[in-house]
């Protein structure tokens, strides 16, 4: 439900994001699933808000994820992240995903795009909105949680990732140190 008075819903969240990490561009994008994808799982109204981002370490190499198979996203790459929880900010729900999926504290959060999504499987359609960040570890030491089944840390992008052309440009600029 969207609220005008309630920070961190629909267009709040949207507004609070611009404030903090400045304007950025807002891209829309349709997401193809199967029937069965877990992004069908979310409740109440939409539109629903999802944060993730790269994060790297000193080497400039880039921690992504493989989630277990019923996640929807267990044959690939992914970067770290997922929803937002009610009120919740978009760079505090990164920073609360990682802290979970993989037990990491980062430093300074950049935004770097904000995607306006569809996923659909043909018949149905969840709109979503989705926080892309880059952010600096403060650690290496990586912490699995029950759904994340492997992490590793990339000085390439893999061919076997998720949206690997939405993180194309933020992976380069990474691992060129030009971030």
């Amino acid at each position: 439900m969207c609220s005008a008075g309630m920070p961190g819903v629909c267009k709040d969240r949207l507004t609070d994001a611009f404030e903090r990490y400045g304007r950025v561009p807002i891209v829309k994008r349709t997401v193809t699933v199967d029937a069965g994808h877990a992004v069908f799982r979310r409740r109440g109204e939409g539109p629903h808000w999802a944060a993730g981002g790269l994060v790297y370490d000193d080497q400039r190499r880039v921690l992504l994820i493989r989630n277990v198979p019923a996640s929807g996203w267990g044959d690939v790459w992914v970067a770290p992240g997922g929803w937002l929880e009610e009120g919740e900010s978009t760079g505090d729900g990164f920073r609360r995903e990682l802290r979970e999926e993989v037990g990491l504290e980062v430093g300074d959060l950049r935004l770097t795009r904000i995607y306006n999504e569809a996923f659909t499987d043909g018949s149905r359609v969840l709109h979503a909105y989705f926080a892309q960040f880059v952010a600096p570890a403060k650690s290496t030491q990586v912490r699995l949680a029950p759904d994340v089944r492997e992490a590793a840390w990339f000085e390439v992008q893999p061919e076997a990732m998720a949206f690997r052309e939405d993180y194309a440009e933020d992976f380069r600029r990474v691992v060129d140190a030009t971030f």
